[in-house]
């Protein structure tokens, strides 16, 4: 599937329906308060931008500038949700925390926004607002710093076979979400298709910024 447009519509579909889903799941594990009923927009939006900053500073796409200033609400926002809803913050916990470990804060974009999510989630958790889970944060940081590493590799991205593209996509983290709903960590599998539409989001917005139409 070469044709940019042909895989944006992919994303853009995928998006709309991975949230849907995560709603209609909120809805059906009680989960529906007004904040709760926030969170997959919130993720799929996140993803967005995060994407947008990468282009930024890797692909001179967008303006370094916006992606900077950008980073401030996304991570004041992140940081919010961490500390309203445990299951987020074993999430984003972890994956602050992996990309860390893999060295993925190579821009002043994503280096402002780590500081502002994680300084917020430790003044939380030793203020004692902040929960999570300790074991499901280990899972989802060994299974970021894993996809980040296999993405990596210069074999997958040249996406030369179907399991290359399917690394490519860094499976391990959404599987990691996946068993945690399995065990009951997280209450709602919800928390599936909420990380799924931060990875749409991701995707939709390297497949404009590719196209070039997207770049600003």
């Amino acid at each position: 599937m070469n044709d940019p447009i042909t895989r944006t519509r992919l994303f853009i579909s995928l998006s709309v329906a991975s949230v849907a889903i995560a709603y209609v799941l909120l809805f059906l594990d009680g989960l529906d308060s007004a904040f709760m009923l926030s969170l997959p927009l919130s993720y799929l939006l996140l993803g967005m931008l995060i994407k947008y900053g990468d282009q930024a500073y890797d692909v001179g796409c967008f303006d370094k500038r916006k992606a900077l200033i950008l980073a401030i609400p996304c991570g004041l926002w992140l940081g919010y949700m961490m500390i309203n809803d445990p299951s987020t913050a074993t999430i984003g916990v972890g994956m602050l925390l992996g990309l860390l470990a893999a060295g993925k804060y190579d821009n002043r974009g994503f280096i402002v926004g780590f500081a502002i999510s994680i300084t917020i989630a430790a003044a939380g958790y030793l203020e004692g607002s902040l929960q999570l889970a300790l074991g499901g944060l280990v899972v989802v940081i060994l299974a970021t710093i894993a996809d980040e590493k296999v993405n990596d590799m210069a074999r997958v991205e040249a996406r030369m076979t179907l399991l290359d593209r399917i690394l490519y996509q860094r499976p391990l983290l959404k599987i990691a979400v996946l068993s945690l709903c399995i065990l009951g960590i997280f209450p709602s599998y919800a928390y599936l298709f909420m990380m799924l539409s931060f990875d749409f989001g991701y995707g939709l917005v390297d497949c404009v910024s590719s196209d070039g139409e997207g770049c600003c």
